[in-house]
């Protein structure tokens, strides 16, 4: 359970691993290895479960990367838990039929291509070459055995092979290639109006909010709220407690010098007399002798390069090649190179471009920072790896505790010497402290905790582990209209905006269908028409709502065409489309491709579609599979 911690296996990497899993699908994880309680399946798809703990497992999955996506808080409108959680089932579903489709289909992967894969990882190698411990531990940190995660990379690779083949077998005829070029490159005459609503014009009266406030009063509660006990155990709190010997430090400064010292580059020239059909290597050589002694007579090394030597590359430069560090030159020359001190010359050096002159410039790297410099954090790094070791066998300790005295956290605080916390109030949606992580949060409003009072199993966030339970409960309330009235004065004043110029909108679309003028339009308004001319799909400068509208649009035939769209807070605009200029032409090569794809995409989906649609699926109920 933390062997991730155990392990000492930096985030990035272990996201790194998950996503080389998780190719095909956003919501693809590690879960299938998770086993199910005695509570009902969420779903069953053809006789096989998916269980609640890989719905949850999903659904959290799925809410932290929608947090991440908008900044670290899903806005309102897409946080309906109820919604969220129907589509990660539906998602499952999908993945949980194809995945037997696969495996009926004989899709696979061989062990010779697995190992190749496994191999060409990054993740998994030290110094350029595969780490076979460095393999075991970074997937011991996902919480996968290594044969774990083989099975879900071949699956991974499985899912690839029929994907990969419906996309390189999707097409696009000559014909709907210069359509969709057509329609992409397509321009239209706009002419755009808008209006606004001032809203120092519009009354909101007292007796206006209350009956909005009674109206909406769902709109106005307070969701439920909980107070959990918790211990926490951090490796910060357990290094404090670490005491590190000066000797142990050392010999670890002395193990890893190279890891503080600076890389060694050189800033040279050098003259190449090459060997090939035309100068054989005697003669070579004799030439490059007689200019080494031309340049200890005194004569320019940077003069005779331009002059002699024939590389191409860096002749015209007097023979310069800049700053050089290991392993940037063939081994002759890089072994010549760092054996010169600056201003020395070399003596003549073969290699297999011919016969050369090497002169050192300058020396720049190869210093070592100083044993004190690095003294802090080679103390912190032994001091980790001690603490690893430690919070695991703690926490081991403690989670048997918890679960033998499932009814208090307090035995187990006490025997390890831990403080007993509270948190403050949260949601499900929201917290403070510890309750910001929402993997905690997930945890404190599942069933174990808030129904049947348990003690929760070690929750990892991070580089701590905590353990819950439930302190207080205060359910969800409407919030009294003093509490909220501005928010409803706010609500009800932007409803009432958005109405008049809804209405305004739709009334100069009347007019402008009958036969009147944008112009007159305008003076009514007292606003100004802003002539957009000629746009693109992807006009710059251009507000994409009225972008999107405008392409959606029916050609003028003989009249100019309107339309409008709410716009803005309380606004409205009106769009005049007077011309549309389609330009015949063959897709670019790019087109192509994002057409190929886009195809490809399509077909996988519409495949996708067919092999869920024909699958047995029998969901639990909704309101048994809640939180």
């Amino acid at each position: 359970m933390l062997q991730a911690i155990r392990d000492k296996v930096t985030g990035w990497i272990a996201y790194g691993i998950i996503f080389l899993i998780s190719i095909p699908f956003a919501l693809w994880g590690v879960n299938s290895y998770l086993g199910g309680g005695e509570a009902p399946p969420a779903a069953t798809v053809d006789g096989e479960e998916i269980t609640l703990q890989q719905l949850d497992q999903a659904y959290a999955n799925y809410r932290q990367r929608l947090a991440q996506l908008f900044g670290g808080a899903i806005p309102e409108s897409l946080a309906n838990e109820t919604a969220i959680r129907a589509q990660v089932l539906d998602q499952l579903i999908e993945e949980t039929a194809l995945r037997r489709y696969i495996e009926q289909q004989r899709y696979r992967i061989g062990d010779q291509t697995l190992a190749r894969m496994i191999r060409d990882m990054d993740e998994f190698k030290r110094d350029g070459s595969f780490d076979t411990q460095i393999y075991e531990a970074q997937v011991r940190s996902i919480g996968l055995s290594p044969l774990a995660f083989e099975q879900q990379l071949r699956l991974s690779g499985s899912i690839n092979q029929f994907q990969n083949g419906l996309r390189a077998t999707a097409f696009v005829t000559p014909e709907e290639g210069r359509r969709y070029a057509s329609l992409k490159n397509q321009t239209r005459k706009i002419r755009t109006l808008n209006y606004r609503v001032d809203p120092a014009s519009i009354a909101v009266e007292p007796s206006e909010v209350e009956q909005y406030y009674l109206a909406n009063t769902d709109r106005y509660r307070r969701p439920e709220q909980i107070r959990v006990d918790y211990i926490e155990v951090s490796l910060d709190s357990i290094k404090q407690n670490i005491a590190v010997d000066e000797a142990e430090v050392r010999a670890r400064y002395q193990d890893h010098l190279q890891s503080y010292t600076a890389p060694e580059s050189r800033e040279v020239r050098h003259i190449l007399i090459k060997v090939d059909d035309a100068t054989d290597e005697a003669t070579a050589q004799a030439r490059i002798i007689e200019i080494r002694e031309r340049v200890e007579g005194g004569e320019s090394f940077a003069t005779l390069a331009a002059e002699l030597s024939e590389d191409p590359g860096s002749a015209a430069d007097g023979g310069s090649l800049g700053e050089v560090g290991r392993g940037e030159m063939v081994p002759a020359f890089e072994n010549a190179m760092f054996s010169l001190q600056v201003g020395e010359l070399s003596e003549p050096v073969q290699t297999q471009f011919g016969w050369h002159l090497i002169l050192v410039e300058s020396i720049s790297g190869g210093e070592t920072q100083p044993f004190d410099a690095v003294r802090v954090t080679l103390e912190d790094e032994i001091k980790t790896e001690i603490a690893e070791v430690q919070i695991y066998e703690l926490v081991e300790s403690m989670a048997n505790i918890v679960y033998e005295q499932p009814d208090s956290l307090l035995p187990a605080a006490e025997q390890h010497g831990f403080s007993l916390q509270t948190s403050d109030w949260f949601d499900r949606a929201s917290g403070s402290g510890i309750a910001g992580d929402e993997r905690l949060r997930l945890v404190a409003f599942s069933d174990e905790i808030l129904e049947q009072g348990l003690n929760s199993e070690a929750i990892e966030l991070g580089d701590r582990v905590v353990f819950v339970r439930l302190h207080e409960r205060k359910p969800a309330e409407a919030q009294p209209l003093e509490e909220v009235e501005q928010q409803v004065r706010s609500e009800l004043l932007r409803q009432k905006r958005a109405d008049l110029g809804r209405k305004a909108g739709t009334d100069a679309l009347q007019v402008l269908r009958s036969g009147g003028s944008l112009e007159d339009i305008a003076q009514q308004w007292s606003s100004e028409i802003e002539d957009l001319g000629f746009v693109g799909r992807d006009e710059a400068g251009v507000d994409p709502a009225i972008l999107q509208r405008s392409f959606s649009m029916q050609k003028p035939e003989q009249a100019k065409v309107y339309d409008g769209l709410a716009v803005g807070d309380g606004g409205y605009a009106v769009m005049e489309l007077s011309a549309v200029v389609s330009a015949d032409s063959d897709p670019d090569s790019e087109t192509e491709r994002s057409l190929r794809s886009a195809q490809g995409e399509a077909e996988f989906q519409s495949a996708l579609n067919y092999i869920s649609g024909r699958a047995d699926v029998v969901k639990t109920p909704p309101d048994e599979i809640e939180l």
